[in-house]
């Protein structure tokens, strides 16, 4: 008979993780968790449009200074 799982001095945390995933597979009835996620989604959406406006100059924020001819961050 094949071992399964690696030994628990070899890979403590499988054993820890094991305990979360207890439920996989199964399915909520209904809509679930979907509403949440919807809403996360949607918070996630406008806070990547108002960092866009705020790069493009659409909002003019005080303190923040877009300098595009010398960048903070430059690529290698």
């Amino acid at each position: 008979m094949q071992q399964k799982y690696v030994s628990k001095n070899k890979a403590p945390i499988q054993y820890a993780l094991r305990k979360l995933n207890s439920e996989a597979g199964r399915v909520s009835p209904g809509w679930g968790t979907t509403p949440i996620m919807a809403v996360l989604l949607v918070l996630l959406l406008i806070f990547m449009l108002i960092i866009l406006q705020i790069y493009n100059g659409s909002i003019m924020l005080e303190g923040v200074n877009v300098n595009r001819e010398n960048p903070v961050f430059t690529s290698f």
